[in-house]
């Protein structure tokens, strides 16, 4: 069985050690969890290209959305309320049309942290632009109660997450074509799926940085390799 291809959807950086041009780059940890689940990651450029997106698509079986600074509050009906970092409007337009066309052609999705906040704001959800208990959940683990029978608790193998949480930002009106099936136990949304596609997924903590040690936390992303495989065609 060949193995999976899976669009990393990458974000641009002005430089980087040993480049003197600017940058396209995605995180190493989920390039690694991916390839330990068996799957092929392939690095996507932003692009506003439509034809360069579908061509991407056709040529892959998953994308992934990784995690990283905030989305533009304009892009959800909102002003920044002066707490938001590390907008790039050209980045999150790129991934909601990426998402949206990977959406309609039924590619299973993995969506981290932003990566979350951004399906929910693609498909019509808002954010909290600050929680007010940020401090929770930046820099260390916390448990999620996942709802029972759902894609999230299938991929885990139960009803508990126990991942590294790093936000300031959550899911505020889950989108229409969203369900919540995750919460922290102040209440703050943490996962989410979608309501009909046959596997898309979101969750708000980051199971990439401790799925090397976490047999629990790679399982997310091997069911995305999974789904995206053979094996569930």
């Amino acid at each position: 069985m060949t193995p999976p291809c899976i669009a990393l959807l990458a974000r641009s950086a002005e430089s980087a050690e040993s480049f003197s041009t600017e940058v396209i780059a995605g995180g190493k940890l989920y390039v690694d969890a991916i390839n330990r689940a068996g799957g092929i990651p392939l690095l996507v450029p932003p692009t506003h290209d439509v034809d360069v997106i579908k061509t991407t698509l056709l040529r892959c079986d998953g994308v992934l959305v990784m995690g990283g600074g905030d989305v533009d509050p304009s892009l959800y009906g909102e002003e920044d309320q002066g707490e938001c970092y590390a907008i790039n409007t050209f980045n999150d337009k790129f991934e909601i049309a990426f998402l949206l066309a990977a959406i309609a052609l039924d590619k299973p999705i993995l969506a981290i942290c932003r990566g979350a906040q951004v399906l929910n704001v693609a498909l019509g959800g808002t954010l909290i632009q600050d929680l007010d208990n940020a401090k929770d959940h930046k820099g260390h683990k916390h448990e999620v109660d996942v709802t029972a029978n759902t894609r999230l608790a299938t991929a885990l193998s139960g009803t508990t997450s126990n991942g590294m949480s790093w936000h300031h930002q959550a899911i505020k009106s889950v989108a229409p074509d969203l369900e919540c099936v995750g919460r922290a136990p102040d209440g703050t949304i943490e996962a989410v799926e979608h309501r009909t596609a046959r596997w898309v997924l979101g969750v708000q903590w980051h199971p990439e940085k401790t799925a090397k040690d976490d047999q629990q936390q790679q399982s997310i992303f091997d069911q995305l390799i999974y789904q995206a495989g053979d094996g569930a065609k």
